[in-house]
C-alpha cells in the first residue's frame, strides 16, 4: 500500500455515523484519516491489534497501518498495511533499540492517531506527543500488579519496580489523548488521571465462528485448555487433577509455554500421556479443538491481575457450545449470571477440578445444556461486534477536540 494517496476530505469524518461510512474500495484510493497502530511485542495476526481493532478500521474506509516487529516483512492482509522494523536479538534490545525503531517509523508515517499496545512504547507516546500528535495507550492488563508476580521481572525489587512503573505510567498517560483499557477495571483505573477512556472488551468476534460442529454424541472424553501455558494460569493443578478424575479423561493443551522450565516439567509429569500436546495453533485448528473436547478449562490463580479479567478463552468455550470449568471470583460470578454455563472450582485445589471433570463427562446431557446456555449467553452480551462501535466512537471524539 505504499502508493495509496492520503488526502483529507472537504468535510470532516467525526461529523458522520461508522454505519454510514462507506465500504473499503480497491488500492489507490483517497483516505479521510489515517490510523497506525504500534506494537514491538505482539505478532502482526494478534487478536486483538489485527483481526479485531485493524480490521474494524479498514472495512469502514480507514486506512490503517500496523507497525510490528517480528522480522517477516511487510505485508497488507485485508487491507491493513503491516510494516516490519525487524525482529528484536533479546528483551533488552526490544526495549531499546526497538522502541526507537518504532518511533522513527511512526514519525515517517505522520498518522492522523497513533494507538500504542504496550508498556514500553510509552516513551515513544510522550515523544509523539511532543510532535502535537494524537495519541493512545491499549493497557491490555493491569501492568502495575503484573509486574509484582510476572516470572521474568520477579525480585526483591518487584514493589520497587512496580511503583516505579506506576509513577511513569501516569505520567505520560496523563499527557497523552486518550487511553484504552481491556476491561472495566483497567478504564477505571486509567480514568483518575487520564484526559480520555474508554473500556474496549476483547471479546470474540460471533461472525467468524460459523465453524460446522460435530454432534454431542461424538465429542470425546477430553477437557481443553488454550492460551498461555503457565503455572499462574493453572496448569500444573490441571495436570495433577488428570490423576484424581475417576473417568477416562484426556487432556487437549494448546499454547506457548511461558518458559523452557516450565515445558520440560510438565512433559516430564508423570500423566503427561495423557495430554495431547498441540503447541502454537491458529484458529482453525483451536475450532476443532474445541469441537471435540466436552469441556473446557479457565483454572486461573486468584492473583490481582486475574481476579477482574476477561480471559478470551472463556468466552471462546461459549461461542463453541462447551461448558467450562472456572475459577470461583466474585467478578466472573456476576459476569456469567451466577454460572449455569459452568462450575466454579477453586483453581488451586486439584481434587476439585477433577469432581467438576467428572461431572461433564458422567452427565453429558446436563454438559450439553450448559454449553447451549453459554452460548445464548456470549450471543446476547458478548460480542465484539459492539466493542468495534465503541472504538469507531472513541476515535470519533479525539479527532473532533
Amino acid at each position: 500500500m505504499e502508493n495509496v494517496k492520503y488526502q483529507r476530505s472537504q468535510y470532516h469524518v467525526f461529523n458522520r455515523k461508522p454505519e454510514n461510512f462507506p465500504k473499503i474500495q480497491l488500492m489507490n484510493k483517497k483516505y479521510e484519516f489515517h490510523i497506525c497502530h504500534l506494537t514491538s511485542v505482539h505478532p502482526r495476526n494478534d487478536s486483538r491489534i489485527f483481526h479485531k481493532m485493524c480490521k474494524s478500521l479498514a472495512s469502514n474506509d480507514i486506512r490503517v497501518s500496523l507497525v510490528v516487529a517480528d522480522g517477516k516483512g511487510n505485508e497488507t492482509i485485508d487491507n491493513v498495511e503491516i510494516i516490519d522494523i525487524g525482529a528484536p536479538d533479546g528483551r533488552l534490545k526490544r526495549i531499546t533499540k526497538t522502541t526507537s525503531k518504532v518511533f522513527n517509523k511512526a514519525k515517517e508515517l505522520n498518522a492522523d492517531v497513533f494507538h500504542l499496545h504496550d508498556p514500553e512504547l510509552l516513551l515513544v507516546a510522550n515523544k509523539l506527543k511532543k510532535l502535537n500528535k494524537k495519541v493512545i495507550f491499549d493497557s491490555h492488563e493491569d501492568t502495575v500488579n503484573t509486574i509484582l508476580v510476572s516470572p521474568y521481572l520477579k525480585s526483591p525489587f518487584s514493589n520497587i519496580i512496580s511503583l516505579l512503573y506506576e509513577n511513569f505510567e501516569r505520567y505520560i498517560c496523563k499527557k497523552i489523548d486518550g487511553v484504552v483499557g481491556a476491561t472495566p477495571h483497567i478504564e477505571n483505573y486509567f480514568k483518575k488521571f487520564a484526559k480520555q477512556t474508554e473500556n474496549i472488551n476483547n471479546y470474540p468476534i460471533l461472525s467468524d465462528k460459523k465453524q460446522e460442529r460435530i454432534s454431542w454424541d461424538e465429542k470425546k472424553n477430553e477437557v481443553c485448555y488454550v492460551g498461555s501455558i503457565d503455572g499462574t494460569r493453572g496448569i500444573k493443578d490441571l495436570m495433577n487433577s488428570l490423576e484424581l478424575a475417576k473417568s477416562k479423561v484426556k487432556l487437549n493443551l494448546a499454547g506457548m509455554y511461558s518458559s523452557p522450565a516450565l515445558e520440560k516439567e510438565i512433559k516430564e509429569h508423570k500423566d503427561y500421556h495423557l495430554v495431547n500436546d498441540f503447541g502454537y495453533v491458529n484458529s482453525e485448528e483451536v475450532g476443532n479443538i474445541y469441537n471435540r473436547s466436552l469441556v473446557g478449562v479457565v483454572t486461573l490463580h486468584p492473583i490481582p491481575t486475574f481476579l477482574v479479567s476477561l480471559p478470551i478463552k472463556m468466552f471462546e468455550y461459549m461461542v463453541a457450545g462447551i461448558p467450562f470449568i472456572a475459577s470461583d471470583f466474585p467478578y466472573w460470578r456476576s459476569l456469567l449470571k451466577g454460572g449455569d454455563c459452568c462450575i466454579f472450582v477453586n483453581p488451586q485445589k486439584p481434587q476439585e477440578i477433577a469432581d467438576a471433570i467428572d461431572y461433564f463427562i458422567l452427565n453429558k446431557e446436563r454438559a450439553k445444556q450448559m454449553g447451549e446456555l453459554g452460548q445464548k449467553l456470549v450471543y446476547e452480551n458478548f460480542s465484539w461486534e459492539s466493542q468495534s462501535e465503541k472504538l469507531l466512537t472513541f476515535y470519533q471524539k479525539l479527532l473532533s477536540n
